[in-house]
C-alpha cells in the first residue's frame, strides 16, 4: 500500500505488513491460502480503468482493494470510476485509506472523509497505516479513533494494514479492534498473525498489461465469500464453518442447521478470563493450546462478535496474545471497584469457596459494596453479609470507572458538588439538577475502588452509575 502521492509507482498498497489479529492465523502448514485468483490493490498509478479491462479481470480475481484517498486532501482521482466499473460488471472490491493524520481527532476526520468518498457497495474498509505522521498524542490512539469513527458509520468489516514491526510499534493495541488484518511480506511467509498475504509487488496482471501488488487469502481463517460479502462484520459465520474445528454447523445430514450459541457472550475489554483446561484451539486457526497457557488468568483487551460451536463472541486475550471462544473461558472480576451493580439473584455464603450458603439473597437489580478477593483459580466479591461469586455475568461495577469519551456524563438524579473528593456534606458546594450534562475531566478512585469524577470547573461529583450517565 506504498502509494506516494507525488512520485507514480507500480503498486497501489504498502510494501509491508498488514497483520491479521482480527480473525488471523500465524504462519502454520494450516494456514493454506487461496492461490487460484489474484487479489489486487489498485490505485491511480494503474491508471483510469476501462470497461474492457474491468470485465477482462472479473474471471481472473478473487475481489480488488481499491485506493480512495491518501490523507483527507488528496483523493485517488481514478477512484470514482474504477469503483463505478466495479459495480457495473460485478467484480467485488473493498476501499483503502492511506493515513496521513497527525492526531487522534485528525483521524476521525479522515475516516469521515473516507467513509463519505467511498462507494458504498464496497464490501470492506481498510486503513492503511504503515507511516507514523502523528504528532500530538499516541499512534494507538489515532488508529483507534479512526476505527472507532468508522464503526460509528457503518458495520461492514474493517480491516487494518501495516508491516509487521510498524503494526506491532505504533499499533500494537489499537489494531486488535479490526475484523482482520493484512501482511505484505515480499521475502517470506508471515510469521505473524494473517489472513490476507500480500507475498509480491510484480504480480502480471494481463488484463491491465502491467505488474502489480497481489495477495492471497487464508481461506481457513477467512474464506473468500467472507471478503466478498458486504454484511456487518459482526455475524462471521462464514469463517466458523470453513475451520476443522469450533464448528457450529452440522454437515452430517443433507441440510446444514445451526446450533444456537449457548455460552456467556458479552465479555468486555478490561474484564479478566481464565483459560478453562478443557479448551482445545484458539479461535480462527487450527493451532492447538498448549496446556502450559490454560488454567490461567488473562486480561480481554479486545471482543468480536462471531458465530462458533457455543458463542458468540471471541475474545483476545494479552499476554497470550490470542483469540478464544467466549465458551472457553470464564471472566472474573479483578482489582477493586468499590461497588456492583447486580445483573442476577446470587445467594450469599459464609465462605470464599461458595460452600456454604447463609440463608440470604442479594437480589437482581441491587447495588452491593465488596471487596475483589481470589480465592484459588476464581474471584470472589466479599461484603459485609459474606461470599459472593465474582464472575462478570452477575454484575457490572456501580461507578463510571474511565473517562467517557464526550467528557460528559448527565445526572438522571439531582446530585451535588464538592470542593473535596472525599464528597463529604461539609465540602457541599451547589446543586445540579436530574438530567443535567456536565463536563468532567477526569475520574478519580479511592483505595476502597470507589471513583468521583473530576469536573471542568474543578469540583468533585459522584461517579456512581444509579445517579450519572455517560
Amino acid at each position: 500500500m506504498k502509494a506516494h502521492q507525488l512520485k507514480p509507482i507500480v503498486r497501489g498498497l504498502a510494501i509491508a505488513a498488514l497483520v491479521t489479529i482480527g480473525f488471523g492465523v500465524a504462519a502454520t502448514k494450516s494456514a493454506s491460502a487461496d492461490t487460484t485468483k489474484a487479489i489486487p490493490d489498485i490505485s491511480e498509478w494503474q491508471g483510469q480503468l476501462t470497461a474492457t479491462q474491468v470485465q477482462s479481470m472479473k474471471n481472473n480475481v478473487s475481489f480488488v482493494i481499491n485506493r480512495r484517498q491518501y490523507g483527507s486532501d488528496y483523493v485517488d482521482k481514478y477512484a470514482a470510476n474504477n469503483t463505478s466499473l466495479y459495480v457495473k460488471y460485478g467484480v467485488p472490491f473493498g476501499e483503502y485509506a492511506y493515513a496521513q493524520f497527525v492526531s487522534a481527532s485528525d483521524a476521525k476526520q479522515e475516516a469521515k472523509d473516507f467513509y463519505n468518498r467511498s462507494n458504498k457497495n464496497a464490501a470492506f474498509y481498510v486503513l492503511d497505516f504503515e507511516v507514523n505522521t502523528v504528532t500530538s498524542g499516541t499512534t494507538n490512539a489515532a488508529v483507534k479513533a479512526w476505527y472507532e469513527e468508522m464503526r460509528s458509520l457503518t458495520n461492514k468489516k474493517l480491516i487494518f494494514y501495516s508491516y509487521q514491526s510498524f503494526a506491532t510499534t505504533y499499533a500494537n493495541t489499537a489494531r486488535q479492534s479490526f475484523d482482520a488484518q493484512w501482511i505484505a511480506n515480499y521475502s517470506y511467509t508471515p510469521t505473524i498473525s494473517y489472513s490476507l498475504w500480500q507475498y509480491t509487488d510484480a504480480y502480471y496482471m494481463s488484463a491491465l498489461n502491467q505488474y502489480i501488488d497481489n495477495s492471497k487469502a487464508v481461506v481457513s481463517v477467512h474464506p473468500i465469500s467472507w471478503w466478498t460479502a458486504a454484511s456487518s462484520a459482526t455475524t462471521d459465520t462464514s469463517t466458523s464453518t470453513n475451520m476443522s474445528t469450533n464448528t457450529s454447523t452440522n454437515t452430517n445430514t443433507s441440510t446444514t442447521t445451526t446450533t444456537t450459541p449457548t455460552a456467556y457472550s458479552k465479555y468486555k475489554v478490561g474484564q479478566h478470563g481464565y483459560l478453562h483446561k478443557a479448551a482445545t484451539t484458539y479461535y480462527g486457526t487450527n493451532t492447538t493450546i498448549p496446556s502450559s497457557a490454560k488454567q490461567k488468568f488473562y486480561k480481554i483487551t479486545a471482543v468480536k462478535s462471531v458465530t462458533s460451536g457455543n458463542s458468540s463472541q471471541a475474545v483476545y486475550l494479552s499476554g497470550l496474545n490470542q483469540w478464544v471462544l467466549a465458551q472457553d473461558i470464564t471472566g472474573y472480576w479483578y482489582g477493586q471497584h468499590g461497588s456492583f451493580n447486580l445483573t442476577s439473584n446470587l445467594n450469599i455464603y459464609s465462605d470464599a469457596g461458595l460452600k456454604t450458603k447463609t440463608g440470604s439473597k442479594y437480589t437482581k437489580g441491587s447495588q452491593i459494596k465488596g471487596k475483589v478477593v481470589k480465592n484459588g483459580s476464581v474471584y470472589r466479591i466479599k461484603t459485609s453479609k459474606g461470599y459472593v461469586s465474582g464472575n462478570v455475568k452477575y454484575a457490572t461495577p456501580a461507578y463510571i470507572e474511565s473517562l467517557p469519551s464526550s467528557k460528559t456524563v448527565t445526572t438522571t438524579k439531582k446530585i451535588y458538588s464538592y470542593s473535596k473528593s472525599s464528597l463529604s456534606k461539609t465540602y457541599r458546594r451547589s446543586a445540579i439538577a436530574k438530567g443535567t450534562k456536565v463536563s468532567v475531566t477526569k475520574v478519580g478512585k479511592r483505595s476502597t475502588g470507589s471513583r468521583y469524577l473530576v469536573t471542568a470547573n474543578g469540583q468533585y461529583i459522584t461517579a456512581n452509575k444509579s445517579y450519572v450517565t455517560n
